[in-house]
């Protein structure tokens, strides 16, 4: 066990006085390597615990069900990201600069692991309209009160939008972390796009279809994104945290 010049003891080889942190982490005291989600600075605490509360309520009722919606946006060639190698080893990803890029949008039921999908080439209002008439089409609701849950891009908000069977409720400003589709979005471009490269737009296409049929081929494996207990985990959250 290593200590630092103030008397901490870290499970770690070295640690720098001025950062007061280890640098290599001992796996076997339960560290991990992680790299912080932003949080803005605009979140409304009181909103956010309101939220909340109000949700859980609402959820209480067996008639109903939620589901999450958000769009992603996939790169043929992303930025890199940290990753794990030996000692001297350099990693290196190549890099076209064409900017190929294709958008998902999709929404997720964790009660049920009910998840669809549609790619896009961007997003929009008409984007949002006809992914909305085809999940309305597709998805055999089992509840007979629907929440669509998502966040307030104005693409979400136009008076034309014909929501169908969803009802709409918008999320706090600023409040990502409480859209559970986000944590999906992470597990599915971890599973399929880390260190993936594009050359043609076919190829990124191909790709992104593989990696939301694998998402919906997992409905029966859906709910481990969430936690065992996603209501509570979901309710009993500190919202001033912001996780």
């Amino acid at each position: 066990m290593a200590h630092c010049s103030r008397g901490c003891s870290l499970a770690a080889k070295s640690c720098s006085d001025d950062g007061h942190q280890g640098v290599a982490v001992g796996w076997g005291q339960g560290f991990a390597l992680k790299v912080p989600r932003p949080r803005s600075n605009g979140q409304d605490q009181e909103k956010r615990k309101t939220f909340l509360e109000w949700f859980g309520e609402i959820l209480a009722n067996s008639d109903t069900d939620a589901w999450y919606l958000d769009e992603t946006g996939i790169e043929a060639d992303p930025r890199p990201r940290r990753r794990w190698a030996q000692k001297g080893e350099k990693i290196r990803l190549p890099y076209e600069g064409t900017h190929i890029r294709m958008s998902a949008t999709g929404t997720v039921c964790p009660r049920s692991g009910e998840f669809h999908a549609l790619m896009f080439s961007h997003s929009d209002t008409e984007i949002f309209r006809i992914f909305l008439d085809h999940a309305n089409e597709d998805i055999g609701f089992e509840r007979k009160r629907n929440l669509l849950i998502m966040d307030n891009a104005s693409s979400h908000k136009s008076k034309s939008i014909r929501w169908g069977r969803f009802e709409p409720v918008f999320l706090p400003p600023y409040s990502p972390d409480l859209n559970s589709i986000e944590r999906l979005w992470l597990l599915m471009k971890a599973e399929w796009f880390s260190g993936f490269f594009a050359k043609t737009r076919d190829d990124l296409i191909d790709r992104l279809c593989d990696a939301l049929n694998w998402v919906i081929d997992r409905k029966t494996k859906i709910h481990a994104p969430f936690g065992k207990n996603f209501r509570e985990t979901l309710y009993t959250s500190d919202p001033t945290s912001g996780t």
